[in-house]
């Protein structure tokens, strides 16, 4: 009976040989993840490039049929700045670029000028958006800004605009505001960082009760802003009477006089 267990004992105490080659194997197979891994996280496209969501733009001049929240639009696509919105469908929000002065969409040729960030850079950002959030000008001014400032009847600003100037400790400091008048007589209200490096100027347009407006410049471009406010707006309204007449009859209209847009913002 002894036997057995003897034999038993010297299985337990043999050792087992790997092959040579398997320790070499498993290190480079762990060193080429690695550097896999390592080239992937420095070189590799990023989550926002592969979901699209990062900035590449496009000289393609197919047009691209987008819906934010009730508002249809017809875009070409070499005015659109990220990839995932050149699928086109309902979209949460839309953003463009394009070059001042003349709203110019984006070329290979211009390419170095869309790439700037400098405060002469002659890029404008527009974003359409659904909203829940945003009043319309005048209750804006009224109820978010004026509470805000140090001067509440402003002070006379230049290119036909009234300056006003955001107390330290309310969100907005650090900027100025310039109330113009806008379409139909209401206010346009631009906002302004006073420091480097951003150096923007903002203004928002409701285009329904859930889609948003917003466009952005350089604060070295204020002195256009009324050429910048009424060419965005002939602009959108462009790309809304294109929408509707591609669900129509797909004739074209002029995109120049922008009534239509005028007539249905909130402002």
């Amino acid at each position: 009976m002894a036997r057995p267990q003897n034999q038993s004992r010297q299985r337990q105490d043999e050792v087992v040989e790997r092959p040579p080659w398997l320790i070499p194997v498993v290190v480079a197979v762990g060193v080429i993840t690695f550097a896999a891994i390592f080239l992937w996280y420095y070189v590799g496209p990023s989550t926002d490039e592969l979901l699209g969501l990062a900035p590449e733009a496009t000289d393609q001049v197919r047009e691209v049929q987008v819906t934010v929240g009730d508002v249809a639009l017809s875009i070409p696509a070499n005015f659109t700045r990220f990839s995932a919105a050149r699928s086109g469908g309902a979209k949460k929000r839309v953003d463009l670029h394009a070059l001042l002065p003349d709203l110019d969409p984006f070329t290979e040729r211009q390419r170095a000028e869309f790439d700037r960030s400098d405060p002469m850079s002659p890029v404008l950002h527009i974003r359409i958006a659904e909203t829940d959030s945003v009043l319309a000008a005048q209750p804006r001014l009224e109820l978010i800004y004026l509470p805000a400032v140090t001067n509440h009847e402003g002070e006379e600003g230049p290119f036909g605009l009234r300056h006003y100037v955001f107390r330290n400790e309310t969100g907005f400091a650090g900027q100025d505001m310039y109330v113009g008048v806008g379409p139909a007589n209401a206010p346009a209200i631009l906002l302004c960082a006073r420091d480097a490096p951003l150096l923007w100027c903002r203004r928002e347009i409701l285009l329904s009760e859930t889609v948003v407006l917003r466009y952005r410049f350089k604060r070295a471009y204020l002195a256009d802003w009324k050429e910048i406010d009424d060419g965005v707006i002939a602009l959108v309204a462009g790309f809304r009477r294109n929408a509707q007449a591609d669900a129509s009859s797909g004739a074209r209209t002029s995109v120049s006089a922008p009534e239509e847009l005028r007539g249905e913002t909130a402002e």
